[in-house]
């Protein structure tokens, strides 16, 4: 199952890339799962508690970050992918205890081939002013 959304996410990241290989970049392009502050946004903090016992669902994240740009399904597990102009966000979740849909993972990536991946919370800021 793991196996299959790791799949899935990469196949998602893949179709937002561009086709040129990055030239020589010094930023490390690992996603980020730093905590959020506590004076961040509403997105931000939803997306630090990621594969917490208190993560959001999948219905409190399309509430905040509004429709997915491309929505998945696939046995006990979801992906949503949210493309912003310079971040794209992957959002895995998977059934709880209850089967609710729960956020288990969090990944920004950049939108750009060459450009250094973008913070959660960088991708959060940027889920905020499109829905203001």
């Amino acid at each position: 199952m793991r196996f299959v959304l790791c799949l899935a996410a990469a196949a998602s990241l893949a179709a937002c890339a561009s086709t040129a290989a990055p030239t020589n970049t010094t930023a490390p392009t690992t996603p980020q799962t730093t905590a959020a502050p506590q004076t961040g946004s509403r997105a931000a903090q939803m997306l630090a508690a990621a594969g917490r016992d208190n993560a959001p669902t999948q219905a409190e994240v399309e509430r905040v970050f509004g429709r997915p740009d491309i929505a998945r399904q696939d046995g006990a597990g979801a992906a949503l992918t949210y493309r912003f102009d310079h971040c794209a966000l992957l959002l895995l979740f998977r059934a709880d205890a209850r089967n609710a849909m729960r956020l288990n993972e969090a990944h920004a990536s950049a939108r750009r081939g060459g450009e250094a991946a973008p913070t959660l919370d960088q991708c959060a800021a940027e889920a905020a002013g499109r829905r203001s």
